[in-house]
């Protein structure tokens, strides 16, 4: 039986009697035929290839819109022993920290990534020479950002900051459309962690130092408050030393033991706390900078020609994907669901000419 359907101007012919019957297909048969499936690409060929040069035209003209991006690099070396960075100290507060070895710089990424510091770079004006032309800029402006959390946001994102576990070195990075730029970035990132490091943090030492002297303090109120005390009861028995009241000398020798004891307590918190002063500068350790932030020369981004070809790649394998969605879908409406199948490709092709009509050639 042969019958036309006549639909969006074109006439098509009623063949799916003489079609295999695909529901009692054998596994073979239902195998994907790379032949005819190479076949179909060829035969679609003018399409993909417009699809995958657009995509390519239109990521290459966003690349070449987008600016160069420069990247200064620094290194910290660690300031403890190796073997003793893998543990973390324990972390009371975040503006100040105790560390259980003292010595170790294990917190340094941290201290960079922390709020403290990022609030201190953002706020800081930055001079710097751009094309032999001198350049005053902000943060703020440079991002064209005022919301704070959004800001350091942004900052985070053009910062990296990496420890090597075997080394222990620290790599901080700053990428910004301008290398100087970067570098002054950079340069304000190690000032501050400096600032952090000497003012701002704590350490055991520095707790012990502080507790020490605090005690002083006390220990030396309590014995001029003993040796006040001993003076007025002096005064007050005048003939103590050749009295034989045995009530005044037992009194007399109870306020001169006090003070006695109160006088070896103070010498002795005396002694520790210059010790403990000692060990406090010992406890903090100094940022020793292995490289200085340098002066980037040579673009570190956009990857051009990367990202056109993974663009390329990709779109090709869509491409590949949508011809055969497509094509799988055309050859289905040629059965029972046919009718309904033009009724879309008639609304199809009035609401996408440019399209319908783009693929319509392809396979021509």
């Amino acid at each position: 039986m042969r019958g036309k359907f006549t639909g969006s101007g074109s006439d098509f012919e009623d063949h799916s009697q003489n079609w295999p019957d695909h529901s009692r297909a054998t596994p073979m048969e239902s195998e994907i035929d790379l032949f005819a499936l190479t076949g179909l690409f060829v035969k679609r060929k003018k399409w993909i290839v417009a699809s995958v040069g657009s995509v390519v035209i239109v990521v290459t003209v966003i690349l070449l819109i987008l600016p160069n991006k420069y990247t200064s690099t620094a290194s910290i070396l660690p300031s403890g022993e190796v073997s003793k960075l893998a543990e973390l100290g324990d972390v009371s507060s975040f503006g100040e920290f105790a560390l259980k070895d003292g010595s170790s710089s294990m917190l340094f990424p941290v201290v960079l990534s922390s709020r403290l510091i990022h609030e201190a770079v953002l706020n800081r004006e930055y001079s710097f020479t751009h094309n032999s032309k001198l350049m005053t800029l902000t943060l703020a402006k440079y991002f064209n950002q005022d919301n704070p959390d959004k800001l350091r946001r942004a900052l985070a994102n053009i910062t990296s900051v990496k420890t090597d576990n075997k080394t222990g070195v620290i790599s901080v990075a700053v990428e910004t459309k301008y290398a100087e730029f970067s570098r002054e970035i950079l340069n304000q990132y190690l000032g501050e962690l400096e600032t952090f490091n000497l003012h701002k943090r704590r350490s055991q030492a520095k707790d012990r130092a502080r507790y020490l002297g605090r005690q002083l303090k006390d220990m030396k109120h309590e014995l001029e408050k003993a040796e006040d005390t001993l003076e007025q009861f002096q005064k007050v028995n005048r003939d103590w030393s050749t009295s034989s009241d045995p009530e005044v000398w037992k009194i007399l020798l109870r306020l001169q033991r006090g003070v006695e004891l109160k006088s070896k307590t103070y010498f002795f918190l005396c002694e520790q706390y210059e010790v403990a002063k000692l060990d406090a500068q010992k406890d903090v350790p100094i940022v020793r900078v292995l490289d200085w932030p340098s002066l980037p020369t040579v673009k570190s981004g956009p990857r051009r020609m990367l990202v056109v070809l993974i663009s390329g790649v990709m779109s090709l394998f869509g491409a590949f994907f949508f011809v055969v969605i497509f094509e799988g879908l055309k050859k289905r409406s040629l059965g029972a669901d046919r009718e309904s199948y033009l009724a879309l490709r008639k609304d199809v092709q009035s609401t996408f000419p440019r399209v319908t009509r783009l693929v319509g050639h392809g396979g021509r």
